[in-house]
Parts: structure tokens; C-alpha cells; sequence
């Protein structure tokens, strides 16, 4: 009886293993988590009107995935040109996509929608959408970043607000 229990504990652990094997590169709930550092800076700065601005992204990313050990960091740099900006318009509402680069060469483009309040001042900025291309398609990302100590008395007069810098996270589901 023992050998037959065994054996049949081995042939469900050999089964198992192929599952988790051929099943595609998806995170499983919460299992694909970042820190992140960003830098925005804004050329010319921003001021209360809007104008053309050339606004340039670097966020970079440390992460822990439970089913890809392999993903340990990311980095999403982006520049926009001729984005009509004023330092009223960084709480609006929005959607877009951009693509992170994972440390192993990989790629992820997410479509999200966004919405930002601006907290003691501190930018809010609360990020949900979907992995819609590459590694992870199909996951759930929700974004989370704060830009720390905003200096809108900057947006009142030239060169206006040049920079800003935060911490966030994201999580993959």
C-alpha cells in the first residue's frame, strides 16, 4: 500500500511540475512586485500657462517575481515632445502606454488610465491597466508613484519647474 501511495504522490509531483512548466511567463496574484526610483524634467519648465514642453521620463526598477527569479530590475525611459504642459495640468486625468525593459532583454508595453491628486505637496499619481504586449501579457499593473516635495512656487516665474523626482511601485497580478 505505501509503495502504490508513493508512487502515485510521485506521478502527481511529476504531473504538476510539467503544468507549471508549459504554462506561459504570466505572474501569478501578487507575484511580481517593483520599487521604483523616477526623474522627470521638463524643457522649457513648466509654468501656470501651458505651452510646448519636451518632458523626459527615467524611472528605474528593482523587482521580485516568485515564478521568474530571473526579473530583478526594469527601467522605463521615455521622451515626449511637444507635450502642451503647465504645472495646473500634472493632476489631470489621463491614459496612455509605455513599454518597461526587464533586466533580462525583455519588454512589457501597458495601456493604463491615471489619475493623480496632489497631498500635502506631494503628487499622487495611481496608475491601473494591463500588460498588453510582451512578458506578463494579460496581467493586471497597478502603478503607484509619488513625486516628493513639488516646488510649485517654481511655476510662477522662468525657468519654472525644470524637475521632479519620487519613489513608487507597481504590482503585477
Amino acid at each position: 500500500m505505501r509503495s502504490i501511495r508513493g508512487s502515485l504522490v510521485a506521478v502527481a509531483l511529476i504531473a504538476s511540475s510539467a503544468l507549471i512548466a508549459s504554462s506561459p511567463a504570466q505572474a501569478a496574484p501578487g507575484d511580481l512586485t517593483c520599487t521604483e526610483t523616477e526623474s522627470v524634467s521638463y524643457s522649457p519648465g513648466l509654468l501656470t500657462t501651458r505651452r510646448s514642453v519636451v518632458v523626459d521620463v527615467d524611472n528605474v526598477l528593482s523587482c521580485t517575481s516568485l515564478t521568474d527569479p530571473a526579473v530583478t530590475g526594469g527601467r522605463v525611459r521615455a521622451t515626449v515632445r511637444g507635450l502642451d504642459r503647465s504645472c495646473t495640468d500634472l493632476a489631470a486625468s489621463g491614459s496612455g502606454s509605455y513599454t518597461i525593459t526587464w533586466n533580462t532583454g525583455e519588454t512589457s508595453t501597458i495601456g493604463y488610465t491615471r489619475s493623480a491628486n496632489y497631498v500635502l505637496g506631494t503628487l499622487v499619481i495611481v496608475e491601473s491597466g494591463t500588460v498588453t504586449a510582451g512578458k506578463f501579457t494579460g496581467d493586471s499593473v497597478t502603478h503607484v508613484v509619488e513625486l516628493l516635495n513639488l516646488d510649485l512656487l517654481a511655476c510662477l516665474a522662468e525657468p519654472g519647474l525644470t524637475a521632479a523626482s519620487g519613489i513608487g511601485t507597481y504590482l503585477f497580478t
